[in-house]
């Protein structure tokens, strides 16, 4: 789930966890694909370091995508394989202000995503296949940083070695913690190192 950890978390989650496209071609990355993902992170970054405003939610229609190399080379430091393709993961993502918010004050606190459905291409030998998720994140907080994490993956609506590899992914995750320290440290990253410069307009 984002150049953001939040995103970072949620997209690379579904990838390894995890419309036709030319089957011919690799899947290229979108043209605004950088755009859209510069602007949420501004404006995650505004709220994280202003608190501000507390109200409505925060709301971004994200994609991004992946060549075949990274996410194995990703996946294998998880020890999952992946033997598929590139691939590309969109989502609209959604959260209350006032959770973003209540999550980064001093003390201990928990962000629940509500349920995300999370749309995924993924090439396949001469085809891509469309791969779609459902799963509810959630992110404990202690002192306003980020200490663990779960997938929560709910549903896969796919290929059943596509359903099997996304399962195994998000069991280890949540069980054994294979993808944790990563994850975890991407969201610090980004709401401590990260938004300060942002938010300066760096």
């Amino acid at each position: 789930m984002l150049k953001t950890g939040l995103f970072h978390g949620i997209s690379f989650i579904s990838l390894i966890g995890f419309g036709f496209i030319s089957p011919v071609a690799a899947l290229e990355e979108q043209k605004d694909e950088k755009d859209k993902l510069r602007a949420c992170e501004v404006t995650l970054c505004a709220l994280v370091t202003k608190k501000a405003p507390a109200e409505g939610d925060m709301a971004c229609y994200l994609s991004k995508t992946w060549a075949k190399d990274k996410i194995k080379a990703g996946s294998a430091s998880g020890h999952v394989s992946w033997g598929f393709g590139d691939a590309r993961c969109s989502v609209e993502l959604k959260l209350p202000r006032t959770a973003i918010i209540a999550s980064l004050k001093n003390g201990d606190a928990t962000l629940q995503f509500p349920e995300h459905v999370v749309n995924c291409d993924i090439e396949r030998e001469k085809e891509v296949t469309h791969v779609k998720l459902k799963l509810a994140p959630k992110v404990v907080f202690k002192d306003g940083k980020a200490v663990t994490a779960w997938v929560n993956l709910k549903e896969v609506d796919g290929p059943t070695t596509m359903k099997g590899l996304a399962f195994t992914a998000a069991k280890l995750e949540d069980r054994v913690g294979v993808f944790h320290k990563s994850l975890i440290g991407a969201i610090n990253h980004q709401l401590y190192d990260k938004c300060p410069k942002v938010a300066a307009g760096n």
